[in-house]
Parts: structure tokens; C-alpha cells; sequence
């Protein structure tokens, strides 16, 4: 995004840009802006989460509460994408940091509707399966993960589509936060993904 908004910004210093171009320069400067923003708060949260702080502040957390509010947060912005957003929920406790828990599911669904189809559904279920684990899975309709990829998607800054990830303003880093917080929780994450779309679970 630097990148971007450097080369923008110089061709508006040296006068080069017309008067008529100004305005879109502009626009792509706030564009790729937002985008470093996003780069540089992931990065931060990741470092938070490397430093490996203690579970002292683990509380009790209904997952089922934290994925509606997600859910509702989330909405507005499913909608701009011609995307419906679904909750199957049930009241699952687990111990765990409130705001990393929202925080896990909120990347998985922002992903879900990043990588949607247009009139596509995102759906988070929470719950116990039948070894009594709590989990958290969040699906979609979206345009899946080829299975060469698959392996990868949790490491820092990869991207299956760089030009359609560019486009959408990720910043390659949700999946590696995801992972993070549930290993800090004990957890396990899990992808199954294929033309008709990915399941992401986290099981605690």
C-alpha cells in the first residue's frame, strides 16, 4: 500500500496529474491508506500475541453470545457484498479471552464474506461435539481453497489469490491471527474447503 500511495502522491507534487485525475488519485491514496491501516493493526495484534502473555485474564466466555454480536457488527458490511450472514448458535462456555474469541470469529466471517459469491451465505454454529469439545465453525458458499493451498492459508501474509486479496483489502494476516488465538486457547483449527465453499472449526 506505501507503495501505492507514494507513486500517487509524487505524481500530484510534480504537477504531472491533470486537474480532472486529482480526485481519482485521491481516492486510491485513502483506498490504500485503509489498507495499511488494516496491515499495520493485524501486525500489531500478532505481536500482542507472540509475546505469549500469561491466561491470567481468562474468563468465562459464551461463544454463542460472542458469534451473534459478530454476527450483527458484521451485517452492514455482508450486505455491501450481496452476502446473508447466519447464526446456528448454542450456549457453549469455554475459558478464554473475551476480545481474542471475538476476534477469531470475527476474521473467519470477515474472510467468508470477502471470498463469497455474490447472493452467498456466511454461517457460524457454535456447540459441543460428541467427545464434549466446544467448537466454533464458520461456513461459506465462497469460492473455496484448491487443496495445494490448504496447508498454507494459516501462514503470515500467505494469499491463495494475491490480485483478488489486493482487491478486497486483506492483508494475508486473518488466518495467522486465527490459528494464534486458538492455540493460546488450547485450541485447534481446521479447514475443509471445495468448490461449494469452506468450513473453518476451531475445536477447544
Amino acid at each position: 500500500p506505501l507503495t501505492s500511495i507514494s507513486g500517487y502522491a509524487e505524481i500530484i507534487a510534480s504537477g504531472l496529474a491533470r486537474p480532472d485525475d486529482v480526485r481519482g488519485f485521491a481516492g486510491k491514496i485513502h483506498k490504500e491508506s485503509g489498507r495499511l491501516l488494516s496491515l499495520i493493526g493485524d501486525i500489531i495484534k500478532l505481536s500482542q500475541l507472540d509475546e505469549n502473555i500469561s491466561n491470567e485474564d481468562f474468563v468465562k466466555v459464551d461463544c454463542s453470545m460472542v458469534a451473534k454480536e459478530v454476527a450483527e457488527d458484521l451485517r452492514s458490511n455482508a450486505q455491501k457484498h450481496n452476502v446473508t450472514i447466519n447464526t446456528d448458535v448454542h450456549p457453549v462456555t469455554i475459558m478464554g479471552n473475551r476480545n481474542q474469541i471475538y476476534e477469531l470469529i470475527y476474521n473467519l466471517c470477515d474472510n467468508a464474506i470477502r471470498y463469497n459469491r455474490p447472493n452467498g451465505t456466511v454461517t457460524i454454529m457454535t456447540g459441543k461435539d460428541k467427545d464434549d469439545r466446544a467448537y466454533i465453525t464458520v461456513s461459506d458458499t465462497g469460492i473455496g481453497i484448491p487443496e495445494k493451498h490448504q496447508k498454507r492459508v494459516f501462514e503470515r501474509f500467505y494469499r491463495v489469490d494475491k490480485s483478488r486479496s489486493k482487491e478486497t483489502g486483506g492483508t494475508g494476516l486473518g488466518l495467522a491471527i486465527v490459528k494464534h488465538i486458538a492455540e493460546r486457547h488450547g485450541g485447534t483449527v481446521t479447514l475443509k474447503s471445495g468448490e461449494g465453499g469452506s468450513t473453518f472449526t476451531v475445536e477447544f
